[in-house]
């Protein structure tokens, strides 16, 4: 079942058509949803560049690897096309500078989990839903879709200070010139730190030096159309051109 359903989501992947939940085989268990993510990324020869991470209303962990991630220049600028770009999420992100290690019996700190950080970073998640109805979508069939994620923009370096629990972020965010969101923006869990932290502590195999590892939006999901023009600004200031080639 992995291998067809990744067959399936690959292929609408990489044509921008979305599925029909229904006519598709839901996984069993977030273990054959997890292996769907892997094969999908295998099927294509993409690199898992990072993982976007969140926590279950159960309070488990969920992720999905990250693969087309793009680096901003030094002024603030990108440009981003996948098939398939449905919305944006600004978020905060943390970039590896070590081999971020399976816990084994000593389950990390906070503050031992933050000791192989090597930056933070502000960053723009792109979805493009392969499910048609999206995140609503059936939650294991959502999952192995990766969570919907199309790519990411790795943002400016930020201090320190923006990961410290319950703060509200200024934020301000316009697409081909209309304001789609103006802040504050928050954490949907108060904090950046604990996804990460939750993940870290689930962690089955490394995740190696350099990965990224963003844990939620400042903003939610906003709509994008075909071709935007997205001026971020506020907590971080960035520039990005995004356009679903599906449309040209």
């Amino acid at each position: 079942m992995p291998a067809t359903l990744a067959r399936q989501l690959s292929d609408a992947d990489n044509t921008g058509i979305r599925l029909t939940s229904a006519s598709l085989t839901e996984p069993a268990t977030p273990a054959e949803a997890f292996a769907v993510q892997r094969e999908t990324l295998s099927l294509n020869n993409w690199l898992t560049g990072g993982y976007k991470v969140a926590i279950r209303p159960d309070g488990s962990s969920v992720s999905a690897p990250m693969a087309h991630i793009t680096h901003a220049s030094e002024s603030g600028t990108a440009g981003f096309e996948r098939p398939a770009v449905d919305a944006l999420e600004v978020e905060i992100c943390f970039v590896l500078g070590k081999d971020l290690a399976a816990p084994g019996g000593t389950p990390y700190t906070r503050e031992t989990l933050l000791a192989h950080v090597a930056t933070i970073s502000s960053g723009v998640e792109f979805l493009g839903h392969r499910l048609d109805d999206g995140s609503k979508s059936p939650a294991l069939l959502f999952l192995a879709d990766r969570l919907g994620n199309a790519g990411y923009v790795l943002g400016e370096e930020l201090p320190a200070k923006v990961i410290e629990p319950g703060q509200a972020y200024p934020l301000t965010i316009t697409v081909n010139g209309d304001t789609v969101f103006t802040g504050p923006g928050k954490h949907p869990n108060d904090d950046p730190v604990a996804a990460f932290l939750l993940f870290a502590n689930a962690l089955t195999e490394p995740v190696a030096k350099g990965r990224i590892i963003t844990t939620g939006s400042l903003c939610g999901a906003l709509p994008l159309p075909a071709r935007a023009a997205i001026a971020i600004s506020g907590f971080t200031t960035l520039t990005v051109t995004a356009a679903s080639t599906r449309e040209g």
